[in-house]
């Protein structure tokens, strides 16, 4: 009778029991936590490959070696050390930082246990310089909540990964030991992970949606055509949000010399072996010199990860031919042109700054003529004495197109041309006069409490019923991508679409004529949002 009893208590929901989610994966036994609010199990902070420090410090990621019983999984672990706007973050930094987090639906809920969910991975943006995933922006419990209520629950993912200098420097040097691209390098091994393991917590390793926004998007077209577009089965879907992977590829030049200002600075320029070197410094005073050295890190063709330019890639069809989510905002580059533009001067120096040569300058420049209604944001008006220079107009739309558009446009020209499913769209926020970068985070995320965001800036939070419809339709198109390869299962009835009358689908070239995209049509009561259009249907 004592045997029964115990083989009818095991087999109870460990929620109904009152003891934490657990998950046993190859290595060992992670123990959650379940939130009733929203009732999920989530299991945060678990390492997914050793931890880059010592010997690994500027190493390609390790898989995992050692084995353990029990593990606590209910707090985020140290984020990846990072510079710039969110140095400010509340969480340590550290080396020690390759980890996840899994928000679940509570097997106590509407899943059943023997169904195993599709999933979603996040990445997250920041320019390869900062940003983490316990950012409350990012915030996954809000749309796996959706995804329950809709009927379309998803098991959602997030990690951190080398940024900066310690994922994406780059030297001949790094080149020569086979050591750039770190950071991505940390999410495919975090892929790998979760291949091997996502079972174990109810989710199918066949049905993955890699997913990021910004850099995040970028990182994701990047893990598209990594390896010329060998296609692991780690993932079977790509959303990219305002991602831009190959425009701020440059040459060796730029991070040669930060490396080489870094390597002086810290003594082991004598050095015969720098990397090794660079190991055996102090994390204090690398970090420290680090923070004092002005430059950009991104992601550099390595022939390896990334063995070519993206535009190569693309147009040879090197590229996983899975079903892509991708598109952009309005105006992106408000966030990116500054301020003080005024002159045909400025305006080439702002074009020369990506690389680009005097002859590519001109030719951009006759494109994007100093026409006030030709510029982005279309709606603004540039005042004389304002706060932006006098071409600040004519600036954004040439940065908004060359960082963002035009790489939207050609990847869904790649996709198109080699008969892959790709959804393509164009978003404008419906309570502002301009929709910069980042703005559709809070709306994908269906954040309506503005969790993460700074006093004001949240777009949801004292929102109207129609912008927050808007971000429910927003939100379920991307839970019915990462569930059904599909944006357009999302169950929204016409009159809510109706309501998004600033929100745009895209209208795209066929692959026959293989143009760019057409003007966007804006949705009315006569022509209203019904669909995400995908590249071949018109």
């Amino acid at each position: 009778m004592a045997l029964l009893l115990k083989i009818l208590l095991a087999a109870l929901p460990a929620v109904v029991a009152g003891l934490p989610p657990t998950a046993t994966v190859k290595n060992g036994t992670y123990e959650g936590k379940y939130v009733a609010l929203y009732d999920q199990d989530l299991f945060l902070g678990i390492p997914f490959a050793q931890p880059p420090v010592g010997e690994l410090r500027f190493q390609n990621p390790q898989s995992l070696n050692s084995t353990f019983g029990t593990r606590n999984a209910t707090e985020y672990a140290d984020s990846c050390v990072g510079y710039g706007n969110s140095a400010a973050w509340p969480y340590t930094l550290s080396e020690d930082c390759l980890t996840l987090n899994i928000v679940r639906p509570a097997k106590s809920g509407q899943t059943k246990d023997d169904e195993l969910l599709p999933v979603g991975f996040f990445t997250h943006g920041g320019g390869w310089s900062m940003d983490y995933s316990a950012n409350g922006v990012y915030n996954l419990s809000f749309i796996v909540e959706e995804s329950v209520k809709m009927g379309k629950p998803f098991i959602a993912i997030s990690a951190d990964y080398r940024m900066s200098f310690w994922g994406f420097m780059a030297s001949q040097d790094i080149l020569d030991a086979g050591v750039a691209n770190l950071g991505l390098k940390d999410q495919r091994i975090a892929m790998q992970w979760i291949n091997e393991n996502i079972e174990a917590f109810g989710g199918d390793p066949a049905k993955v949606t890699i997913w990021g926004e910004s850099a995040g998007g970028g990182n994701v077209c990047y893990h598209a055509t990594a390896y010329g577009g060998r296609d692991d089965g780690l993932f079977r879907g790509v959303i990219a949000e305002s991602g831009a992977d190959g425009s701020h590829m440059k040459n060796l030049m730029e991070p040669q010399q930060i490396y080489d200002t870094i390597v002086g600075i810290v003594g082991c320029d004598g050095s015969s072996d720098k990397l090794a070197c660079l190991r055996t410094v102090p994390f204090e005073k690398l970090n420290a010199t680090i923070t004092e050295i002005s430059g950009s890190f991104y992601p550099i063709v390595d022939g390896d990860i990334i063995p070519d330019l993206p535009s190569v890639l693309l147009d040879a069809g090197k590229f996983t031919k899975t079903p892509i989510l991708l598109g952009t905002n309005a105006d992106e580059a408000t966030m990116f042109a500054g301020t003080g533009v005024n002159t045909d001067e400025d305006i080439a120096s702002l074009i020369q700054s990506s690389g680009l040569d005097a002859n590519t300058t001109e030719i951009l420049m006759a494109l994007y003529p100093d026409i006030d209604s030709l510029g982005l944001p279309a709606n603004y008006r540039v005042q004389p004495d304002g706060p932006v220079g006098k071409q600040f107009k004519r600036s954004v739309a040439l940065l908004t197109d060359q960082m963002f558009l035009s790489w939207r446009r050609l990847r869904t020209d790649a996709w198109s041309k080699y008969g892959a499913p790709a959804y393509s769209y164009l978003f404008e926020s419906p309570t502002s006069s301009s929709t910069s970068h980042f703005t559709e985070i809070g709306y994908v995320f269906y954040n309506r409490i503005g969790l993460g965001y700074a006093a004001g800036q949240s777009p949801l939070a004292n929102a109207t019923q129609d912008v927050l419809d808007l971000a429910k339709l927003t939100t379920r198109m991307w839970i019915s991508f990462i569930t059904d390869l599909d944006p357009n299962n999302h169950g929204e009835p016409e009159q809510t679409l109706e309501l998004g009358k600033e929100w745009y689908t895209h209208v795209v070239s066929n692959s026959i004529a293989s143009q760019y995209f057409k003007t966007p049509i804006k949705p009315t009561k006569q022509n209203p949002v019904k669909s995400m259009l995908k590249i071949d249907e018109i």
